[in-house]
């Protein structure tokens, strides 16, 4: 930091990227500045200074009827299943009436903030615990635009209604194992050899186990001191190192996983690895390993399967109108999960 002239009480500027900063990050920002040097490298404060009015507007429009009544009441539900046991989001007991935290107000402004600034997320379970973690290291306006930040960059489309980027990416990182590890895709995607071509929508069952890892950005998956390890090089590095991550945690596991000969218990064992992945120096060194699986890669596969979906999308239509004679509505949903189906529900709930 002071090689290069920046501050090392409260920064507002890091090291230019290089081969020595991408060390220091992938060996941990220290805490006290992981929040600025989040912020930092994902280009937030242009953000901010192209938007300068934009969240207090949508705190205004809050106190309207402009946010739906459904937003408002999952947000509610989940506002204190925000890491509870964080004293920063616990109500105090002793209080009259269990007073609520400061930073809990924090979060309910900003997801119903988010909500109105876009409306083709709205609230989806996952974003509750992705708000509350970056509250614990930027303030509130800046947390609201490392979320937007998140849900464009690097999960695009992974909390819309339809899920659809979350659908692309779990096809992304079942070609990305198969490529990468044979032996492994062997176990896993046993009856789905068709997986990995860009003409089927089936996917092995083991990739309900890897909802959950993409849409809470490993919260509630990996120790926290190993996610806030893996936010780090994702706000650096880009959603490549989520996919790198992912990767390490099959490779660490790998032995497990091909010990295991019934399907069930399989799950099981996929679903339970990353809990356990303490060491997450091991984990880092084996993600960084993995030079194929670069930004490049990991975008033209991303656009290979929106194309097959929209594809797909136009077939269904077609199919609908010439059946109905043009006069139904046509369904646009992405085949996969879907936040109006259980199935997607039941999948990040194992999350938590």
């Amino acid at each position: 930091m002071r090689e290069q002239g920046c501050p090392t009480h409260f920064p507002d500027e890091f090291p230019d990227r290089s081969p020595k900063t991408l060390r220091y990050v992938r060996k941990g920002i220290p805490p006290a500045w992981r929040g600025a040097a989040w912020f930092y490298y994902s280009k937030g404060a242009r953000l901010l200074q192209d938007n300068p009015r934009t969240y207090s507007s949508l705190l205004s429009r809050c106190k309207t009827s402009e946010l739906s009544s459904n937003d408002i009441e999952s947000i509610e539900r989940d506002l204190h299943r925000t890491f509870p046991d964080n004293i920063h989001f616990k109500p105090d007991q002793r209080a009259s009436h269990g007073s609520e935290t400061p930073l809990l107000s924090s979060l309910r402004r900003l997801l119903q903030a988010f909500a109105i600034y876009r409306p083709q997320i709205g609230y989806c379970q996952s974003l509750n615990f992705l708000a509350g973690l970056l509250l614990l290291f930027l303030p509130e306006e800046k947390a609201f635009w490392m979320l937007h930040i998140i849900t464009t960059e690097h999960l695009p489309g992974t909390h819309e209604i339809s899920l659809e980027g979350a659908n692309v990416d779990l096809w992304v990182l079942m070609l990305a194992l198969k490529e990468s590890n044979p032996s492994i895709w062997a176990k896993v995607g046993v009856g789905d050899e068709e997986t990995g071509s860009i003409h089927t929508a089936r996917l092995p069952p083991i990739s309900l186990c890897t909802t959950s890892w993409f849409m809470s950005m490993f919260i509630g998956t990996l120790p926290i001191e190993s996610v806030l390890r893996v936010w780090d090089v994702v706000f650096y590095e880009g959603s490549k190192m989520l996919f790198r991550m992912a990767l390490a945690i099959f490779k660490v596991g790998e032995q497990r996983i091909k010990d295991v000969n019934d399907s069930m218990e399989l799950f099981q064992v996929v679903q339970a690895l990353p809990r356990g992945m303490m060491d997450i120096g091991a984990l880092m060194a084996i993600s960084c390993r993995r030079g194929g699986i670069t930004q490049e890669w990991i975008s033209k596969r991303r656009k290979e399967r929106r194309t097959w979906y929209a594809k797909e999308r136009a077939t269904v239509a077609g199919a609908i109108t010439l059946m109905d004679g043009g006069d139904s509505p046509v369904a646009t949903e992405s085949p996969g999960l879907s936040r109006a189906n259980s199935s997607w529900r039941r999948r990040v709930g194992r999350a938590r």
